[in-house]
């Protein structure tokens, strides 16, 4: 068998024949057009794998992103991606060891102190530091059922159909005022929203063609958008069952939020929503009076790997003060092992590391599932997976690192 390298992307011809592996693996058809958009956003010095000296044995990377913490700072995130080994080249270590390099990596550029990651499989990166930080919502329900609430405000604006180019004019500034305050989220660049629009054939064919819809005030100020994709079918008899798929509602405030959902609800010939990643606490869910009839399907969504632990845990703030001296376990990146005093309040934090007694003994991965204040903390020291080591610090932790809003699923990458 040929000798593996591990090594990064050395052109634009290498770039393609690394996307096209990472499709295959992926069990998808190699979309051309795709990979040209995300080339846009790409650096390829941080596209890696093991290459045989004739193809790709295994892919990785990140892209150089940003995310939303709790408290509403915006900080550099590495976006880790494309991650796979092909089926020849299973259980070699390849895998531990690209996990490797790309830490080392992104602890040795200096810029991120975080990385995030979406799990195709969600046994596989727990062992690496990543804990599960955010849940994934699909919102689902017959139209018909999905009436609001009458106290509802829906405002004096309206809703019209609009083209990709009117939609990008307003929208960036909509989606940036609209996600400030939302855990998890990632601003998003000029490639991105070519790529995130983007209307390929498969899509089309699996729900529709893409379409767009902005929201005006009445003094025609635009503050909402939706991208949707309403897909016609029909039953016996020709009665209509069509199914509008949303990927994206926003809103910069409440009443055009409200407003640009009763519009896509009441699309003619819609039969039923699907909603694919909205927030766990996604408005919708409140606006209807029937709240059964939405129903919410939750998976998992975000993985945060903490590559930084005493920097991750200063860029975001806390519900309540707090002062507690974490005992951090990390067995794959072993700087981050040690005790950490963390003081920290709703305007920001400092961290150090300590030889102060410890409070609360807790993995990386652990500490990674709690950042974004969505899972709590007194909830894994029930699994056993968190220990307290001083009486009501426990109580007080999970306080102050949960936060009011929910974290959620960004875009695809």
């Amino acid at each position: 068998m040929p000798e593996l390298k591990l090594r990064t992307i050395a052109d634009e011809d290498d770039y393609e024949s690394f996307m096209s592996a990472a499709y295959t693996v992926f069990l998808q058809d190699v979309q051309k057009d795709e990979i040209d958009l995300t080339r846009k956003f790409t650096d390829l010095d941080r596209m890696f794998g093991f290459h045989d000296g004739t193809r790709w044995a295994s892919t990785g990377g990140a892209f150089a992103k940003e995310v939303v913490l709790p408290g509403g700072v915006i900080t550099p995130v590495a976006a880790v991606t494309a991650i796979t080994v092909s089926p020849s080249h299973r259980r070699r270590g390849l895998l531990t060891a690209m996990m490797r390099y790309q830490l080392d990596d992104i602890r040795a550029r200096g810029t991120e102190a975080i990385a995030m990651l979406y799990a195709s499989e969600a046994l596989i990166y727990g062992r690496f530091g990543y804990g599960m930080a955010s849940a994934d919502a699909l919102l689902s329900g017959q139209v018909r059922d999905l009436g609001f609430r009458p106290d509802v405000d829906l405002g004096d604006g309206s809703v019209t159909e609009t083209d990709a180019e009117t939609l990008l004019a307003c929208a960036p500034a909509i989606h940036d005022r609209a996600i400030a305050q939302l855990p998890g989220q990632m601003p998003r660049s000029r490639p991105w929203w070519d790529t995130w629009i983007h209307d390929s054939d498969e899509r089309r064919k699996e729900t529709g063609r893409i379409r767009f819809a902005l929201h005006h005030e009445a003094d025609g100020t635009a503050s909402g958008y939706a991208i949707y994709r309403p897909k016609a079918q029909w039953g016996d008899g020709g009665q209509p069952t069509s199914e509008i798929h949303l990927q994206e509602v926003r809103a910069t405030n409440h009443r055009a939020y409200a407003r640009i959902c009763r519009y896509l609800l009441d699309i003619d010939l819609i039969r039923s929503v699907k909603y694919h990643g909205a927030a766990v606490d996604e408005p919708l869910r409140y606006l209807v009076a029937n709240q059964r009839a939405l129903q919410c399907a939750v998976g998992d969504g975000i993985y945060v790997r903490l590559v930084d632990v005493a920097r991750a845990l200063t860029l975001r703030s806390y519900a309540t003060p707090i002062d507690v001296v974490l005992d951090v376990t990390d067995e794959f990146c072993p700087w981050n092992t040690g005790r950490f005093r963390l003081r920290g309040a709703p305007d920001g934090a400092e961290c150090e590391i300590t030889t102060a007694p410890a409070d609360i003994a807790i993995s990386a991965r652990d500490l990674g599932a709690i950042y974004l204040g969505g899972v709590n903390l007194a909830a894994l020291a029930g699994a056993g997976l968190a220990v307290e080591l001083s009486a009501g610090s426990l109580q007080r932790t999970a306080i102050a690192f949960d936060w009011p809003v929910a974290p959620s699923v960004p875009d695809d990458f």
